[in-house]
């Protein structure tokens, strides 16, 4: 009951975590312009550049979902994160469209809060492009991510290929499947992106 509580009154005071401030954002270190940086004590901004709404979640270091919101496509600068309910602990501030993705590591100590930009995981939407007849060249764009997973379904979502790869590309040969439409599913666990192709005989 007391660990019931204590996520409820997680949950509580991160839902009043974002608050909208109206500094400039600088060049930015993230994926497309975005930058997460320390504020104050236990404060997090997240500056951005970008005109496309932008998914941010705040998880901890168990998979918990804490917070989730938008910032929205005309929100240009700092949206600012107030972590002061969270107990110490490691969480990660994720961010990310249809286009990339990041996740940049927390820590809480005592009444610290501390980023390591070592901690910084971020991917691009990958390129799928034919080198040859039915051969497709996957290249993932990703800094700090060990490994991709790409999973090949049918036009019926039929699983047809699952592979892992390491490193920005891996090339894939359908020539032995039927003529027809194909989606590729590459990305981590944490975020996939989907690309058709057509394979023709």
């Amino acid at each position: 009951m007391k660990q019931f509580r204590l996520s409820i009154a997680v949950l509580l005071s991160v839902w009043g975590l974002a608050g909208m401030g109206d500094a400039k954002a600088d060049n930015g270190a993230g994926a497309n312009g975005v930058k997460i940086e320390k504020s104050e004590q236990k404060k997090v901004r997240v500056y951005t550049q970008t005109a496309s709404p932008i998914d941010v979640a705040i998880i901890d270091a168990d998979g918990n979902l804490l917070y989730r919101g938008l910032i929205s496509k005309n929100k240009k600068g700092a949206t600012s994160f107030n972590l002061n309910g969270l107990p110490d602990g490691q969480y990660f501030l994720t961010a990310g469209n249809n286009s990339w993705w990041l996740s940049q590591g927390l820590t809480i100590k005592g009444n610290t809060l501390s980023i390591d930009e070592r901690n910084l995981q971020q991917v691009m939407e990958p390129s799928v492009l034919a080198y040859e007849k039915n051969k497709f060249e996957v290249n993932l764009p990703a800094k700090n991510v060990d490994e991709a997973n790409v999973a090949i379904y049918d036009a019926q979502n039929v699983l047809v290929q699952v592979d892992s790869f390491k490193g920005a590309v891996r090339r894939f040969d359908l020539s032995a499947l039927p003529d027809g439409a194909y989606t590729f599913v590459v990305g981590p666990n944490q975020k996939q992106f989907t690309t058709r192709v057509d394979i023709k005989h």
